[in-house]
């Protein structure tokens, strides 16, 4: 029996030195010593941990990048002369040293550059060594790519015809992809339990839309993730094509001028796209030097120098674009040139303001309609008359009309400044002459307040005389 446990204590031994060789702890075990009742116990334990083969810089198991960022990663190996190489999530090795993304060798280093990072980069990439015996012998990392909002080619201005259905589109980018809402002019769209709009995946629908549905519409795209969060808008017009209409109605269909004079016809009509505007003079064409059209997006103004009696006549205003066509005939008659003021003076005078006074008899000969109904008086400091060479087209100008009342004041002039004025008596058939130019000045804060004082005494010595 003693040989038999002799024996036993043998094997064990044997049995710690293999282990010890293959990287194995020894426990215990437990046997029984049938003579003396002696109990061994010793066994083998798990592997011993070693470190790993390999160590990425930086070492976190997933990295999160936008695209268009730069990145550089490295493997390391523990062991020298080891040979390593990155492999795509395609599993593809990279080998090129050159490129958007590339592998750059150094001594026991292995990086891999990302130059501009794509979508197509995101997944796992792994670093692995070229020895298949060394343990651990692959480390990995997810590269996780964001795309950073973007509205790629839309459209800032676009158009839909009046009375169809309309998109207006919004195609929007980023990765993960955004949520979108709308606003128009300002107010939040309702798209959940609507029936008029719908939001899709690369615009807001629109259901018949009509001219209330122009104007601003704001795309806007916002997203939060757990590690980020951000937002961004663009604003689309939305013009909406119809045919021309009236804007302005009180455009007279009869006016009035005196030869030596000037008149402007008006027409202004809206249409989407803007349209045209043509003139006719008696249906025809209008030639010659004696008149001259300023154009605007949606109107068009004739002034006319008057020269002779044939200028008078019928001028019709044509507006047109792809959707339809307008006309407006203005009758234009001779008229009755008004005379100019018999009286033009300084009523009053204030720190900032004038107060004229204008007078012009009753016109005889002529119908009621051709009397004098106010004034227009032009007005420069003195300062802006020398600047400009003496040249009033550069002057301010006010206009008064007798139904407004018969106080005929220039306000928001600035204190104690001379200025020039001239003055013009107005009628349906245009402008009288132009008066002598007169020349007035503002009061300073200093005589201003002894006016007022001079005032306040005489109503009070008044009202003792009264009393």
């Amino acid at each position: 029996m003693d040989n038999l446990w002799l024996l036993l204590c043998c094997l064990l031994q044997l049995t710690r030195n293999a282990a010890a060789a293959i990287g194995v702890g020894v426990g215990i075990v437990q046997f029984e010593n049938p003579s003396g009742g002696v109990e061994l116990r010793e066994g083998m334990s798990s592997p011993l941990a070693l470190p790993s083969a390999l160590i990425l810089t930086p070492s976190t198991p997933s990295i999160t990048h936008f695209v268009n960022d730069s990145f550089i990663i490295f493997c390391k190996t523990v062991q020298k002369d080891i040979d390593t190489k990155w492999r795509d999530p395609r599993g593809q090795t990279r080998e090129n040293t050159k490129g958007r993304v590339h592998i750059e060798k150094k001594t026991g280093l292995l990086a891999l550059v990302f130059e501009h990072i794509s979508l197509d980069d995101k997944g796992n990439w792994t670093c692995e060594m070229d020895s298949a015996a060394a343990r651990e012998a692959t480390k990995s990392f997810e590269l996780l790519v964001n795309q950073k909002i973007s509205f790629d080619k839309t459209e800032q201005v676009q158009s839909v015809r009046e009375g169809r259905d309309a998109m207006v589109n919004c195609f929007v980018k980023g990765q993960p992809a955004p949520e979108v809402s709308w606003m128009h002019n300002g107010e939040y769209i309702n798209t959940v339990n609507s029936t008029k709009h719908k939001r899709l995946s690369d615009g807001l629908f629109i259901r018949n839309v009509s001219q209330s549905d122009a104007g601003e519409y704001t795309c806007r795209a916002m997203r939060i993730t757990p590690t980020f969060s951000d937002s961004d808008q663009i604003t689309i017009l939305l013009r909406i094509q119809h045919k021309p209409h009236w804007f302005y109605n009180e455009t007279l269909p009869m006016q009035y001028a005196y030869v030596g004079g000037a008149v402007n016809l008006s027409c202004d009509a809206m249409g989407e796209p803007p349209p045209s505007f043509t003139w006719l003079h008696n249906g025809k064409g209008i030639v010659g030097f004696n008149h001259r059209i300023f154009m605007a997006d949606y109107g068009a103004t004739l002034q006319l120098q008057i020269r002779n009696a044939s200028q008078f006549g019928d001028y019709k205003c044509k507006v047109a674009n792809p959707l339809g066509m307008l006309e407006r005939v203005i009758k234009l008659r001779m008229g009755a040139k008004p005379i100019g003021p018999t009286r033009f003076q300084l009523k009053r005078l204030y720190p900032d303001a004038f107060e004229l006074d204008l007078r012009t008899p009753r016109m005889t000969n002529v119908s009621d309609e051709m009397q004098i109904f106010g004034y227009r008086v032009a007005y420069m400091s003195e300062n802006d008359f020398k600047y400009s060479a003496g040249n009033w087209s550069h002057a301010k100008q006010r206009d008064f009309s007798f139904h407004r009342g018969h106080r005929f004041i220039i306000p928001h002039l600035e204190g104690n400044t001379t200025y020039l004025m001239r003055a013009a008596s107005r009628n349906l058939a245009g402008l009288s002459d132009w008066s002598n130019v007169k020349i007035f000045a503002t009061a300073t804060a200093a005589s201003w307040k002894w006016q007022l004082g001079s005032c306040h005494m005489l109503i009070i010595g008044l009202a003792l005389i009264w009393h």
